[in-house]
């Protein structure tokens, strides 16, 4: 039988059907093809008293199973299991003990001196009438006299590196029916027929072994609750090696079901798995920029990017007592969390920001920051907006008040916003709806009437949401105003036409190519997405924020509206190009997952960062100078050079389109040594990098502990009293230097 078994389905072509059958045949009748009567007839008698010893057998071990329950919970790993279709439930056919060795299979003897068979039937239901199992490896054959149906012998099929039985459904007929066996093999049997009974995939295999028990006290059928675990089998199997991101969990018929794969309290058990204090938080580790030879590449391209959501995060974390996931630290987002102290830019859209000097964190290297400054907008100037509110009413929303978290923060975004703006809102559990069309914010209690009225129920249904709400956008777009969607979510999506983040992030590129951009706000800890929130951001054209309590959702949808609304440039890209006469090496402090190919620089089909009306942007460079970064003739004291490059966004009907580009010089000048490492803007920007190249596990960080950076971030306290983000920082280092004292070292990653 293995001959016939193909790929990971196991599925037989219908010249291998014809074989096979005729290979039964040949077991069955004696023949080869068209060999002669005379030796059919020498081999008819043996086969009948094999046939008649097996019978013998098969009713000896029903009648000593007859009133004896199957032993629980006797299922074997690394076996295949066979199940025979269309075989009616009887009282007598149940289910021996197995014992196993090496994937030997023996049936308990019936008696002292009873012979070892092959284990009879185990019938189990599907609903109430279970489909059969038969653990026995052994064929055997029924009325042969009358033509009545046979089943295949089947061979045990070796399956590694699975902890899962597989399901190999074997049967010559359908519904049980008896069918003759047909003598001319190019009619009855044809390869439909073991399309129908074909062995499952693994992954269909799996779904129903984690499935099962759950199917039992739900009585849902193995079809219902395979169809619901789909997607978290299918996201368990194509994880990759070493990935710590949680299975997806589904809810069914009021049972939370989860990925084989997913050991935590969703499965069961009382406490999330790894050790972590909250399960199911989806995390992406883009990794550690390494030291690049300037000879070897002189260029640094990126995406901008003024999200600051991990410094949330981590700062939830902390005030809960927990050290964050590595996973969850972006470096960027620590550094643009913190005020850079540049002044305010009124009229060009760009101004670059330079300064450098030594690292205290390096010795024998410099910092270069690199800063950029958006024009910026007062409220009483920004332009109209139709603003749909997509707002996730799922009943993982029900968790901490989230739902409650988010009313507050949209009555808040109410309040502030003015004349010619228009509100829409959107709510999604199951299933999505269009609570209110875009309406003129003059009828503000009609508005906030609605978002009070909101309460969670069901799973998360993201893909539908967001699709009526880019259709109640479409519905009222104009090119001259803000279009966009604000999305407030956990990020977690189990249920829809789309849970898979391609078909979610492909709704937001096709709204961002429209007009329509997207701001993602996160709420939660414990079954959250950080992942799906930071790409659909990224994919919208839009920013990405983690609001933890009312004073973030006061900044973010109060102090930061304009910046959050308005963006003055899409697609902005930043190239820094250093001298290799003068840097012998140089390395990037974030950005990791917003890399942009050197040779994509000004290839304006390329995806990059939006920026919002007085938003700064800072990137940190460590560097290594040749000479220590002493002048010279040969380059007129410049070390190398930025580069901004952006384009005008749709609501600036003036300018849409239009594609800019500037640059700025970097002075060697500016790497003499000065006291104290600079302004104390500067510093605190630094500090919070180191802090988070610690938290994430940086293997440039090795050598440095969370505790020896308290007195910097006390002192940086007390000279920026007013700086809450700088106070925040402070009080976060304190925490997880105590929680690294009592933990031990944070785990450093290897160099990348």
């Amino acid at each position: 039988m293995k001959r016939y078994l193909k790929n990971d389905r196991y599925r037989l072509t219908e010249h291998e059907a014809g074989n096979l059958w005729y290979a039964v045949r040949r077991e069955l009748n004696g023949t080869e093809g068209g060999g002669s009567r005379r030796r059919g007839l020498r081999v008819w008698p043996p086969a009948l008293a094999t046939v008649a010893v097996l019978a013998v057998a098969v009713v000896s071990v029903v009648w000593w199973q007859d009133g004896r329950a199957p032993a629980p919970g006797t299922q074997r790993q690394g076996t295949v299991r066979y199940t025979e279709l269309g075989v009616p439930p009887t009282a007598t056919q149940q289910t021996p003990p197995i014992a196993s060795d090496a994937g030997r299979r023996a049936a308990p003897p019936a008696g002292k001196d009873a012979p070892k068979v092959a284990a009879a039937p185990r019938v189990e239901k599907k609903a109430d009438e279970r489909q059969a199992v038969t653990e026995g490896a052994a064929a055997s054959a029924r009325d042969l006299g009358s033509g009545s149906s046979v089943v295949a012998s089947l061979e045990p099929v070796e399956v590694t590196s699975e902890e899962y039985m597989v399901d190999v459904k074997s049967a010559v007929t359908g519904g049980g029916v008896p069918q003759p066996v047909p003598d001319d093999m190019s009619t009855g049997v044809v390869s439909q027929t073991f399309d129908k009974y074909a062995i499952d995939s693994v992954n269909d295999a799996i779904a129903k072994q984690s499935a099962r028990g759950a199917a039992d006290k739900a009585s849902m059928t193995v079809q219902e609750v395979n169809s619901a675990l789909a997607a978290a089998t299918s996201a368990s199997l194509e994880a990759p090696p070493g990935s710590s991101t949680p299975a997806r969990d589904v809810t069914l018929g009021g049972l939370r079901l989860a990925s084989p794969s997913a050991p935590g309290s969703i499965t069961g058990g009382t406490t999330p798995p790894n050790g972590e204090k909250y399960e199911s938080m989806y995390f992406e580790h883009a990794g550690v920029n390494p030291f690049i030879a300037t000879e070897d590449d002189a260029l640094s391209t990126f995406a901008m990017d003024v999200d600051n959501a991990s410094f949330s995060l981590a700062r939830s974390y902390l005030d809960r007592g927990e050290l964050p996931p590595a996973a969850a630290i972006r470096v960027e987002e620590f550094v643009n969390a913190i005020d850079a102290g540049w002044d305010n830019v009124q009229k060009e859209t760009f101004r670059i920001g330079l300064d450098g000097g030594p690292s205290r964190f390096g010795e024998g290297y410099h910092l270069l920051r690199v800063g950029v400054v958006g024009r910026s907008v007062d409220n009483a100037r920004r332009k109209a907006a139709n603003l749909v509110f997509v707002i996730d009413t799922s009943g993982s929303m029900g968790r901490e008040n989230r739902l409650e978290s988010v009313k507050r923060a949209l009555r808040t975004m109410v309040d502030e916003l003015g004349e010619g703006d228009r509100v829409g809102i959107v709510t999604y559990g199951s299933q999505a709806e269009v609570r209110l069309p875009l309406t003129d914010v003059s009828r503000r209690g009609e508005i906030l009437g609605i978002i009070q009225g909101l309460h969670t129920d069901g799973s998360t249904n993201v893909a539908d949401g967001l699709r009526l709400g880019y259709g109640v956008a479409r519905r009222g777009f104009d090119a001259g105003l803000i279009n966009r969607l604000v999305l407030c979510s956990d990020g977690v999506a189990n249920t829809g036409s789309a849970t898979d983040a391609g078909g979610i992030l492909e709704l937001a590129r096709r709204g961002s190519d429209d007009g329509i951009t997207l701001s993602a706000v996160g709420f939660g800890m414990g079954n959250y997405n950080d992942v799906l929130m930071e790409k659909l951001a990224d994919q919208g054209d839009g920013n990405y924020f983690y609001v933890d309590g009312p004073r973030e959702a006061e900044r973010v949808f109060r102090e930061n509206l304009t910046g959050m609304l308005q963006t003055i440039a899409r697609q902005a890209k930043v190239q820094v190009e250093f001298d290799p006469k003068r840097v012998s090496r140089w390395r990037l402090l974030g950005y990791e997952n917003r890399d942009v190919a050197d040779r994509d620089f000004r290839n304006d089909a390329v995806d990059a960062g939006e920026v919002g009306a007085g938003h700064q942007v800072t990137a940190l460079y460590e560097l290594k100078l040749v000479d220590g970064g002493r002048d010279s003739e040969s380059n007129e004291g410049r070390v190398g050079v930025v580069r901004l490059r952006w384009e005008a966004p749709e609501h600036d009907t003036a300018h849409a389109g239009k594609v800019t580009e500037i640059e700025r010089p970097i002075d060697a000048a500016m790497f003499a040594a000065r006291d104290g490492g600079g302004s104390a803007h500067r510093r605190a920007q630094v500090l919070a990098a180191e802090f988070a190249e610690i938290l994430r596990g940086s293997y440039w960080a090795k050598e440095s502990r969370v505790s020896s950076l308290v007195p910097l971030a006390d002192r940086l306290a007390a000279e920026l009293p007013r700086e809450q983000a700088v106070q925040d920082l402070a009080r976060m280092i304190r925490r997880a230097a105590d929680l690294a004292e009592g933990r031990g070292r944070i785990e450093i990653m290897d160099e990348k």
